[in-house]
């Protein structure tokens, strides 16, 4: 159990930054392939992919996880046209990269990205996580891909391309 609420693994657990890349390291391939699907989520992208909206899967996952995510992302049936990963030990804007490809809706659980994204214009939601519960944000915090399908519900109506 984590001794506090925090996005870093080091943070939660108290432990060195190298202490966890070892134990990643070793078992990262594994728990990526293992992760499950959040109920919906498939089912709200193929919806989108069904009316013709351009899918960017934007994630800070490691350039080296690709071919593990294609496969995950595959065997889950999760639609996408865009598979954007974190360049090998390096993070990066992901506020910036949704400004280059026009994003208009974004979905995201590290506060950090939800803030860059919605300073670069993006409809931007919060998604519901333990390292999260305490931000104070006026962006919608969600809890399930069924408030996320609401959510693009609105913005398409009020969205004027």
């Amino acid at each position: 159990m984590p001794q506090k609420r925090a996005y870093y693994i080091e943070d939660a657990f108290g432990k060195s930054r190298d202490e966890v890349q070892e134990f990643f390291k070793a078992r990262v391939k594994t728990i990526v392939d293992q992760v499950p699907i959040r109920e919906h989520a498939a089912e709200t992208l193929q919806a989108l992919q069904n009316h013709d909206h351009t899918i960017h899967l934007i994630t800070a996952r490691d350039e080296e996880l690709r071919p593990v995510t294609e496969r995950w992302l595959k065997r889950h049936n999760v639609p996408y046209h865009n598979l954007f990963m974190s360049p090998s030990n390096q993070s990066y804007s992901k506020g910036a990269l949704c400004k280059k490809l026009q994003v208009g809706f974004f979905v995201d659980d590290k506060v950090e990205n939800v803030e860059d994204t919605a300073n670069n214009g993006v409809y931007t939601l919060l998604f519901h996580a333990s390292h999260n519960l305490d931000y104070k944000t006026s962006l919608p915090l969600v809890k399930d891909w069924l408030e996320v399908q609401r959510h693009i519900a609105l913005f398409l109506r009020d969205a004027s391309f």
